[in-house]
């Protein structure tokens, strides 16, 4: 699918002030996120986010736009809650990133696009889809550990034959 010649590509740190100021005078913004760690839900110039401002706690499950320190955009989903801070991991990840705090956190999900069809964030059949993206992250973490362990005890086996 080739871009139409009048669409102009722009950093989302270049759009940032214009949503911030739709988000937080109660709006909601629409875009593309970048990237393929939230696949197989999010996929690239494909599909598209609606986001609003997190007028609360972000609970487990939750999909916040954040920035890191670095001041890198993220869109990943909340894995983990604490008092003092989040745990985040895209879909298509099994590395936890630890510490996010509520100041880094710049808008919420309501909903998305998957091409043409919108999915609420609240709908049933999307809260399960997060519980099982979770439960599989875990799951796949360990699994990548243990043939990690396994292909180190093979390499060992084969240099003292």
């Amino acid at each position: 699918m080739s871009m139409p010649d009048d669409i102009v590509k722009v950093q989302l740190d270049e759009l940032w002030p214009v949503m911030a100021e739709q988000i937080a005078t109660g709006g909601s913004v629409r875009f593309s996120p970048k990237g393929t760690s939230m696949l197989p839900m999010l996929r690239q110039n494909i599909d598209s986010v609606v986001l609003v401002k997190a007028n609360r706690k972000l609970k487990k499950y939750d999909l916040p736009l954040y920035r890191r320190e670095n001041g890198q955009f993220v869109l990943h989903r909340v894995v983990g809650v604490k008092n003092d801070s989040y745990t985040m991991c895209g879909d298509n990840q099994y590395v936890y990133e630890y510490g996010i705090k509520d100041e880094q956190i710049l808008a919420i999900m309501e909903g998305f696009y998957r091409g043409d069809s919108y999915v609420s964030s609240t709908d049933k059949k999307y809260r399960a889809y997060c519980k099982k993206q979770v439960a599989k992250q875990h799951t796949r973490g360990i699994l990548l550990k243990i043939r990690h362990k396994i292909g180190n005890i093979l390499r060992f086996l084969r240099l003292y034959k």
